[in-house]
């Protein structure tokens, strides 16, 4: 990144960006961004310059010059220092690769972008690819399936307060349950019971300032907030994760199938309980069988035939019995042929060979938490 911004050398910015990441300022956790450009970049504005600019090392005052940095205004960083600050011109065109933003998401988490879009993930050192923050048509699918009676519009308000609550800094939690009015009444004191009320964005943000999840019921409407969630220890969770997420773990295996959890994590981390898998085409997933058994001819193409293979291992929690059953099938026939006897290809007198023994190889197995409700046109 900073050979493509104009800075040659090796540089201390990742291991300085680390350090910044975990460093308070007066008991406040990071926040804010560096653009890495080139201070002659023709759509880098200075707003701001320092006489004495800052190596990236001395992260301390990074650090404190970061609270200078907002959505629009970044630090400026050619690689080896900060410059004073800046913002990207609208000018900027993606296709020049010449200018990328380090936001510090949370403590100890940054993130790289580059256009407005994330690129890389580093939490406490260690580097993942950036996981889209919430998808709408995967959140509305999941509750719909969740909680039959709803319909589009309720699907919609859900999504609002979804996205609402995913915006919380700090993290949070947003709790759909069937029988929410219910569950706010048996969770008392653990929750703060209110007289049903739908709530717009601005209420959201106000309730989720509290510790505690909101509960709302399917609809939307919200029966209780700062509610402390119980459940017992199952066995699952994340080690790795915090108190938020297990929590939440342990009160899903609990219901039965009743709710539908949000969890914002502090590092802007989502997760969705169940984070049921998408719905597919049922007729899609029997093309790819059959295609499969049509590639199986007399002298087949190994090549084509384990193209599909590898297509209906990514549709494997999709197969039904049968169709698992035919694919098997269809592999023992394969791996007959390619052990078949045969003539040696140069001298007759060898006698027959067989061209591999034994190839090793899993079965495929209907999984059993596959249902109709994975299909999108259900019978």
């Amino acid at each position: 990144m900073s050979l493509f911004s104009g800075y040659e050398f090796e540089s201390e910015l990742v291991v300085a960006l680390d350090e910044i990441s975990t460093q308070p300022y007066e008991g406040r956790s990071g926040a804010g961004g560096l653009l890495l450009a080139a201070e002659a970049n023709p759509h880098v504005e200075s707003v701001m310059e320092f006489v004495e600019s800052i190596r990236v090392s001395e992260t301390r005052l990074v650090r404190k010059s970061l609270e200078m940095a907002d959505p629009e205004h970044h630090l400026l960083c050619d690689g080896e220092k900060i410059v004073g600050l800046a913002r990207l011109r609208d000018t900027y065109e993606r296709a020049e690769e010449n200018a990328f933003v380090f936001n510090v998401v949370a403590r100890g988490v940054w993130e790289l972008s580059h256009d407005q879009v994330p690129l890389l993930r580093v939490s406490n050192t260690r580097p993942s690819l950036p996981q889209p923050r919430l998808d709408a048509q995967h959140l509305k699918s999941v509750a719909r399936r969740l909680f039959s009676e709803i319909g589009e519009s309720e699907a919609d308000v859900l999504w609002d307060l979804a996205e609402s609550a995913s915006a919380a800094s700090h993290g949070t939690m947003l709790v759909v349950h069937r029988n929410a009015g219910d569950e706010a009444a048996r969770l008392i004191p653990q929750a703060q019971r209110i007289r049903p009320k739908l709530l717009d964005s601005k209420v959201l943000s106000a309730v989720t300032s509290i510790d505690g999840a909101v509960l709302v019921d399917p609809t939307g409407t919200c029966h209780a907030v700062g509610v402390i969630l119980d459940g017992h220890a199952t066995g699952k969770g994340d080690s790795s994760r915090g108190a938020r997420f297990n929590s939440a773990v342990r009160y899903h295996d609990t219901q039965s199938g009743r709710c539908l959890i949000i969890i914002v994590s502090e590092d802007g981390m989502i997760n969705l309980l169940p984070d049921l898998r998408r719905q597919v085409a049922r007729d899609s997933v029997e093309e790819v069988v059959r295609q499969l058994e049509e590639s199986l001819t007399d002298e087949p193409d190994y090549e084509i035939f384990f193209r599909y293979w590898a297509h209906l291992e990514s549709l494997a929690f999709y197969l039904t019995v049968e169709q698992c059953e035919r694919i098997n099938a269809a592999r023992t026939r394969l791996e007959d042929h390619r052990a078949r006897p045969d003539s040696h290809p140069h001298d007759p007198n060898e006698g027959s060979l067989g061209y591999i023994t034994h190839v090793s190889w899993t079965p495929f197995a209907p999984d059993p938490e596959m249902n109709s409700s994975y299909f999108l046109d259900t019978e």
